[in-house]
């Protein structure tokens, strides 16, 4: 009995995985995202890891009570391990060919075939060591368990705080840092659909440096930010229980925390210049609690702790993973939908939330150094630029064209402002559209398919940078790695500190 129930968790655990591994990873991807408690998200996975774990088991007494049993549980011996790797192909930390699994299918098929008929002690021997395999992962069903456990009782830190900043003189100089995240430069400038105006893009294009050939420094939003504030290329972080924010570098391939004190903002406090930061994606307030002056960030997506909502209740949690499991293997074209429904309804309250917090930084803050991280044109589309609404099926030209009305938004409230003549502006993308890593998702669009000719990648970001006062466009089109950028805000910190 207690092997028979050691396999149905082991089962669970393994089924179930894609829906909770980034909450219980040592990288803690759900911790790092959210400045909310995951207390019902987790005790939903669990609950799903019992149903499943249950189902299985009623299932295989029924199963073991036919007469023809023996061929049943060949037949289960040769589809279950199949069925299982589909089913965590991205979990996998590199990509798999659906050729590939088709392939390591069929020879598992076979050989299995050749055991069965050819060599009956090696298939009985065989098939008792797959099933002590199967209940041996339920040691690993209770370390997930475990952690499950420890995501329902972490609590995060600050989501917000400011401290009050004096009215500075009108002349004073000030930083606006602005970065979208995923802005390609060929789509933005170079290659622009016909079918796509950006009148705000352009009309600061007018008024700008343009830099056309820059080389990216990660095209992953969690190395790209703390490599630009630290000037050091972070090669992975790590979000840890106590909310300790780890990094590596080229330089230091060990863990080590992120030195805020070193990085940009850092910088800043040392130099008594104030600092506002609104965010998003990255834990912006527990990183910078001692070091920023204004904070807030915020993520609803739901792409890192599985098929969930934070606001949802807990029966829908439990519920929902449950339904795109059986939709996967049913009806894959729903399950698709539904899943791209889920991403871009998450992605909608995330640009809803920031856009609005950063509107209100520039409005309201006096900070010497204001710095925006929006979630646009970040996929999933959100967007429908014919509309001037939000969508759940728009297309990355829908997504610049929301970021183009925000930018112009952004422009109308700093060009009435007293400090725009002393106003620098950095508008910056992170990395690049990844066209290679969406394309394999729910929510790629027909409009994506075309525009991108088949996913064919641009690496470039966007960079334009105004300095104070400046009236007419310029161009740089030599190669310039994304770091400048770092080098630019410390020279504008070092000019706020004179």
């Amino acid at each position: 009995m207690m092997k028979r129930i050691a396999q149905a968790w082991g089962f669970a655990a393994i089924l179930l995985l894609p829906n909770y591994v980034d909450m219980t990873s040592s990288a803690g991807d759900a911790r790092m995202r959210f400045p909310t408690q995951l207390t019902r998200i987790a005790l939903a996975h669990l609950t799903d890891m019992v149903i499943v774990a249950v189902v299985f088991g009623l299932v295989m007494a029924v199963l073991r009570r036919l007469k023809r049993w023996k061929t049943i549980r060949w037949l289960l011996m040769g589809a279950m391990p199949v069925f299982l790797l589909a089913r965590n192909l991205n979990v996998f930390p590199f990509d798999v060919e659906p050729a590939t699994v088709v392939r390591i299918s069929l020879l598992w098929i076979a050989i299995l075939l050749v055991v069965v008929r050819r060599f009956t002690p090696i298939a009985h021997r065989l098939r008792k060591f797959g099933s002590s395999v199967l209940a041996g992962f339920a040691i690993f069903g209770l370390v997930v368990a475990g952690q499950l456990v420890r995501a329902a009782i972490w609590r995060p830190g600050p989501q917000a705080f400011a401290t009050p900043i004096a009215t500075p003189t009108p002349n004073r100089p000030r930083l606006v840092w602005i970065l979208f995240d995923e802005l390609a430069y060929k789509y933005t400038f170079e290659d622009r659909d016909p079918s796509l105006k950006l009148p705000n893009f352009d009309r600061l294009r007018a008024e700008s440096t343009l830099y056309t050939d820059v080389t990216p420094i990660a095209d992953r939003t969690t190395r790209a930010v703390p490599t630009l504030l630290l000037d050091h290329q972070v090669t992975d972080v790590e979000y840890t229980q106590d909310n300790e924010y780890l990094v590596r570098t080229k330089d230091s391939p060990h863990w080590h925390p992120f030195n805020a004190d070193a990085s940009l903002f850092g910088m800043a406090k040392q130099r008594g210049v104030t600092t506002s930061i609104v965010g998003w994606y990255v834990a912006y307030c527990p990183i910078f609690a001692k070091i920023a002056t204004e904070c807030y960030w915020s993520n609803d997506d739901a792409q890192d702790r599985g098929p969930t909502w934070l606001d949802a209740s807990y029966a829908e949690n439990v519920w929902f993973p449950l339904r795109i499991l059986m939709e996967q293997f049913l009806w894959p074209r729903q399950a698709v939908r539904d899943d791209a429904r889920r991403n871009a309804e998450g992605h909608i309250a995330s640009v809803r939330d920031v856009t609005q917090h950063a509107l209100e930084a520039l409005d309201h803050s006096q900070a010497d150094i204001i710095y925006l991280h929006l979630p646009t044109p970040h996929p999933p589309g959100f967007w429908n630029r014919r509309t001037g609404q939000y969508a759940i099926d728009g297309s990355y030209l829908d997504s610049l064209d929301y970021s183009d009305r925000l930018l112009g938004e952004m422009l109308d409230e700093l060009e009435k402002q007293p400090r725009w003549a002393a106003t620098t502006l950095i508008v910056q993308g992170d990395h690049s559209w990844r066209t290679w890593m969406w394309r394999t998702l729910p929510g790629w669009s027909a409009e994506d398919e075309r525009i991108s000719h088949k996913g064919q990648w641009d690496p470039r970001p966007v960079v334009l940078i105004h300095a104070a006062a400046q009236q007419h466009a310029e161009t740089v089109t030599t190669p310039t790695s994304l770091m400048f950028v770092h080098d630019r805000v410390a020279a504008e910190i070092q000019a706020l500190a004179r």
